[in-house]
């Protein structure tokens, strides 16, 4: 169990499916940065309320970011470059990006990254939940949740789900 530093997209893909419990469940403390805040609670996404819950329980943190290190790049969008910044200022590791390019802006930075499948498998393996496809299929439907198909193959055989049911 471990402290993450976490972006709007998986956040909101939980939240979207009554599921932020699951990232209570696996890490210690997850920390937002404030970009992040804004672009999930400020917006008032549908189900934004349970990111507020998350807050006001105190096991989900939001942080504001000092200072912005110019190794990361301006073309990542706000909470990208403010999950980035927060975890090298933090000297934490593990951040949950879902978007390629900051993964990889990340990973750069030699910080460990994980993402909504990557959560959705630790979860299995972790026995928090017993299967993995109800809630994918669930963030693709209410989140909009984007995974191509081969992606989506992958994830559930990683979890032996691929067979016909």
């Amino acid at each position: 169990m471990v402290k993450v530093i976490c972006n709007a997209t998986p956040l909101i893909n939980f939240a979207s499916i009554n599921r932020l419990d699951i990232l209570k469940y696996l890490f210690t403390e997850i920390v937002i940065p404030q970009a992040v805040y804004s672009e999930t609670v400020e917006s008032g996404f549908p189900n934004s309320e349970t990111i507020v819950n998350g807050i006001e329980a105190a096991w989900l943190k939001v942080k504001s970011v000092q200072e912005m290190p110019e190794s990361i790049p301006l073309e990542l969008d706000a909470g990208e470059k403010e999950v980035i910044a927060l975890a090298l200022s933090e000297q934490t590791t593990r951040v949950v990006l879902d978007e390629k390019r900051a993964r990889k802006v990340a990973q750069s930075l030699r910080l460990n990254v994980i993402g909504t499948l990557g959560i959705l498998i630790l979860a299995k393996q972790n026995q928090i939940i017993p299967k993995v496809k109800p809630l994918l299929d669930a963030m693709m439907t209410e989140a909009q949740y984007w995974v191509n198909e081969s992606l989506y193959d992958n994830v559930l055989q990683a979890v032996s789900e691929d067979e016909i049911e």
